[in-house]
This record gives structure tokens, C-alpha cells and sequence, in this order.
């Protein structure tokens, strides 16, 4: 790499050239903050071109100095000759040195590389000198991410949707995928409730024959997502179990019917009744918590008044109806 340092024109630079930017993070409050106490340590690293300079590195450094009403900026440039590979290199290698990159911006390094190299073999190569991961099947997905929409991005970059989840909504319509994205974003559901939430989705569009994007629509449903309920987990409850009603309304209906047998029987405090997994069997499971000999003994009592109780029954034999 051939450069020297030298002052440039702010206005020479077109921060609009986009080509080499890595970085996703547009925050530039803390970094305009230390160059105004401590300076520009770490000069830009731009290239020269017919209108101006492109920028290869430092895209926050250069819109920093430019709000802080800088005119003049101390650069890197480098030599006209230099390859447009070797400028792609040069972005990654300072970004990585920085920091490390998240799903995006690795993704963006992936892409930014492979547009200057004619294989999968030598963009692994390159990957693996640079220190970015260097597994085939990895790459394959991470380089997908950078040309999602910016709402499905978005969820990424704030490690609320991981890779997994992020390439299952990269799949849906459109319209549908950016709507999960920006509904997880909102209630940032863990890994295993956005599993299980975009799954009922797939499922309850296939099994009613209609699209993702008219169920998130529903009136219903909106009327979840938009309740003013100030504890997001309450939100996703209610999301979670309305969809459950629409995928499975006959376990649904079972559950709501044990639930009032139950209650019912009125059990003996540290006695459950456990139903079958989905009501599907019908081995259910009796729980027994006590603290004292007394309260066992209180608990054998009721339990021979349960056994001949007819709701006991009503709940054992619906069980084997759905």
C-alpha cells in the first residue's frame, strides 16, 4: 500500500461515494466529542479520483470534523494506482482493527470483496488473511444480509433478530418480512419466542390459505400490538397465545376446558394436575408439594374424596376426544 499524508479540502471529499463503506454505525456524537478534546489521531484513508477523493476508510471521522465546521482534514491518499482490490482490502483491514464487525458490516466486507475477485475460493482466502471468518457455508448466509431491507437490517445490527431468524424473514414477501422485523424490533422477543412465533405464522398462513402480511392486519391482532401495555413480555404473551388459538383451536378449546375443571375441583394447596403434552394421550401427571407430614396426610384425604369426583373424570375423557 502506497499513500501519503497530505491536507485536503473537506469539500473535495464525496462522502456520498458509498463503494468501500463498512461501518453501519451513524452515531457520531462521542466521536465528534474526543476529536474536538483530543483531535483526529487516526487520519481518513481516501483515493483520489477525477471529481474529488473517494473515501476508503473513515466515513464517521470525515461527517464528524464536517460538523464540527472543519475545512481543511489531515488524509491518507492514496497512490491513483492502487487497485481497486487493494482499496476494498485497506476498508476491511482498518475497520477490523477498530473493532469488531457486527452481522452487517461483516456482510458488507464479504460483499464489498467478492465484487473484486472471481471466485469463492479466493474471497475464503481473502477472508481468512484479513481475519474475517473464513467458513464456505457461513459466508454463503452472512453475505445475503446486506441486501435486505434496512428495516430487516435494522434488528441485526441491535443484536435483536440473530443470522438464523434474519435469513428465515429474508425469505417471506416482501412486505411480510419487514413487518416481522420491525414487530420483533419492537418487542424483542428471545430466539426461541421468535422461533416459535414466525413459525405459527407459517403454519396458520398455510393451514387458512392466506397471506402473512393479511394476518399481521388483522384487526385482532393489531389490537395486540397496538395496546398500550407498558411490559413488552405481556405484549408477547398475548401475541403468542392468540396465534396459538388460530393455529390449534381444538387445543386450544381442550386447554380452556381443563382449565375450568381444574378449577373446579379446587385442589389442596402444593397439589397440580398435569395434562398431556398438546392433549395429545392421556397419561396425565398428578404434582405433590409439602412441607410437613401434616400437610401429606391433608393431601391423601382430598385425594380420595378426587378419585371419585366426576370432574376428575369429565377432564381424563376429554383429554382422548381431540
Amino acid at each position: 500500500m502506497t499513500w501519503k499524508e497530505e491536507i485536503i479540502r473537506l469539500s473535495s471529499i464525496n462522502i456520498e461515494d458509498h463503494t468501500f463503506r463498512i461501518t453501519t454505525d451513524e452515531n457520531i456524537e462521542g466521536l465528534s466529542c474526543s476529536i474536538r478534546n483530543a483531535g483526529l489521531i487516526n487520519p481518513p484513508i481516501v483515493i483520489s479520483k477525477k471529481s474529488g477523493y473517494a473515501v476508503v476508510s473513515g466515513f464517521r471521522r470525515i461527517r464528524s470534523v464536517q460538523k464540527l465546521g472543519w475545512s481543511d482534514l489531515m488524509t491518507r491518499v492514496l497512490d491513483t494506482k492502487t487497485a481497486p482490490l487493494e482499496c476494498a482490502k485497506i476498508a476491511v483491514t482498518d475497520n477490523l482493527m477498530q473493532r469488531p464487525l457486527n452481522l452487517i458490516e461483516t456482510s458488507r466486507a464479504y460483499k464489498l470483496l467478492s465484487g473484486f475477485l472471481d471466485n469463492k475460493q479466493d474471497l475464503l482466502k481473502t477472508a481468512s488473511v484479513l481475519g474475517l471468518p473464513d467458513n464456505q457455508f457461513l459466508v454463503e448466509k452472512i453475505i445475503k444480509l446486506c441486501e435486505m431491507p434496512h428495516a430487516i437490517q435494522n434488528p441485526i445490527i441491535s443484536n435483536t433478530v440473530s443470522l438464523v431468524i434474519a435469513l428465515e424473514l429474508g425469505k417471506l414477501e416482501y412486505d411480510a418480512g419487514i413487518a416481522i422485523a420491525v414487530l420483533f424490533d419492537k418487542l424483542k422477543p428471545g430466539l426461541n419466542k421468535q422461533r416459535e412465533i414466525l413459525t405459527l405464522f407459517y403454519e396458520i398462513a398455510s393451514r387458512e390459505s392466506v397471506s402473512i402480511i393479511k394476518l399481521l392486519k388483522g384487526d385482532e391482532l393489531q389490537s395486540i400490538l397496538s395496546d398500550n401495555e407498558p411490559d413488552r413480555n405481556q405484549i408477547i404473551n398475548k401475541l403468542r397465545q392468540y396465534l396459538k388459538r388460530r393455529r390449534y383451536p381444538l387445543m386450544t378449546k381442550a386447554e380452556n376446558v381443563f382449565e375450568r375443571n381444574v378449577k373446579k375441583l379446587a385442589l389442596e394447596r402444593g397439589m397440580k394436575i398435569i395434562p398431556p403434552a398438546n392433549f395429545e394421550g392421556n397419561t396425565f401427571v398428578l404434582s405433590l408439594e409439602f412441607k410437613k407430614i401434616k400437610d401429606l396426610e391433608m393431601q391423601k384425604e382430598f385425594l380420595d374424596k378426587l378419585i371419585k369426583d366426576q370432574t376428575l373424570e369429565q377432564i381424563i375423557s376429554k383429554s382422548t376426544d381431540i
